[in-house]
């Protein structure tokens, strides 16, 4: 309760103070240039400073949108030179939208905080720490206006850029892809849609576009955009160079950025080598699958048949897994495994076992994985 009695009584002398002092701050709005072309970048600064030196100040600026202009804010910094002594300012990046007279609103509020109230906040209980308790001013600012020319050309970007045109390879198969990238670099104005290759006839493309970077900065948004493209074609294809037209403020003039033209060449595969005519995909070699299916088939249906018609000896075994400690290479211990024991948790040494048996694989591991069946067993 006398926290908060505190708080009203604190914030009251401060109402009677601002009142008594209504100038509070000397502020300034400009922009780096009042001619400009449509979405042309300028930077605008506004500069506040304190004036009235009594009680703590925040100052708080912003632009109203518009349809009009496109704006961002690039920075804002407050320094107290001295106590009760704060300038700030804040940094803008504007495009302009239309041609034309545009004008830019902006809010402009003044926050007061009297000494107490702020050491209330910091040096007060759980129960009062909640906020600074301050006295709001809105202060009207004047628009800042621009003059804005339309460009005497249709341009597809404004600003100054490069775009670097890459192909991993000029001569593919008709079962593989060329890949192209295309690299725009520069800086200017950021909101547009840029397709550096047509559709070209009788060929597949594939698209992904990467934002690798864009920062906003007084000069325009700085902008590297990687666009990269794969493309498959049953035949020879040419790639068209595309030119794009672009304005730069800078220089006053209008220049073109290029691709570059590319000649892929694309060799058809002999249909003597394909499995399937209609569909094209490379000639492997199955032996070593076939061979494999055949072993596994030979050792089922052999313990199969054996099981049915002939009992073995190793049915006659009253020892646990007496038939797999009596196995004595690998090819018995897989005939054993796959007739009597066929069992998902052992199948993982089917492979190893049919190695050691018939690909001549290293027979120092039949012990080990023996053991490690018996293991699995128990």
């Amino acid at each position: 309760m006398k926290n908060a009695l505190g708080r009203t009584l604190i914030l009251f002398a401060l109402v009677l103070n601002v009142w008594a002092q209504p100038r509070l701050a000397d502020y300034e709005l400009t922009s780096a240039k009042s001619e400009l072309y449509v979405k042309e970048a300028v930077e605008i600064k506004f500069v506040a400073k304190q004036i009235d030196h009594e009680h703590i100040m925040y100052f708080f600026l912003e632009p109203k949108q518009s349809r009009d202009y496109k704006i961002v804010l690039l920075n804002k910094e407050a320094v107290e030179l001295v106590r009760h002594d704060k300038v700030t300012t804040f940094t803008f990046l504007l495009f302009p939208l239309k041609s034309g007279y545009v004008t830019v609103d902006f809010d402009f509020t003044v926050k007061v905080a009297s000494d107490e109230a702020v050491a209330q906040v910091f040096e007060g209980s759980r129960d009062n720490v909640k906020w600074i308790e301050t006295i709001n001013t809105k202060i009207a600012l004047k628009p800042l206006a621009l003059s804005v020319k339309a460009l005497q050309k249709a341009v597809d970007l404004v600003g100054e850029f490069e775009i670097a045109s890459t192909l991993d390879k000029n001569s593919i198969d008709s079962y593989e892809s060329a890949n192209i990238r295309y690299n725009l670099t520069g800086v200017g104005y950021n909101d547009f849609s840029l397709e550096p290759i047509d559709e070209t006839p009788n060929a597949t493309l594939f698209s992904s576009v990467t934002q690798h970077y864009e920062k906003a900065t007084p000069e325009g948004y700085e902008i590297h955009r990687e666009l990269n493209y794969a493309l498959v074609a049953p035949n020879d294809v040419k790639v068209k160079a595309k030119a794009f037209k672009c304005y730069s403020p800078k220089r006053d003039e209008f220049y073109e950025i290029a691709t570059k033209e590319f000649d892929i060449k694309v060799s058809p595969i002999k249909k003597s080598t394909l499995i399937d005519e209609e569909d094209y995909p490379k000639t492997e070699n199955y032996f070593e699958q076939a061979k494999n299916i055949a072993i596994y088939l030979i050792v089922f249906l052999s313990g199969y048949f054996t099981a049915k018609y002939a009992p073995s000896e190793f049915s006659k075994k009253t020892a646990p897994y007496q038939d797999v400690r009596e196995a004595k290479n690998a090819k018995e211990l897989l005939f054993v495994l796959m007739r009597k024991y066929d069992k998902r948790s052992l199948q993982r040494h089917y492979e190893t076992l049919n190695a050691i048996a018939y690909e001549k694989a290293n027979p120092k591991e039949f012990k080990k994985i023996k053991k490690q069946i018996l293991q699995d067993l128990a």
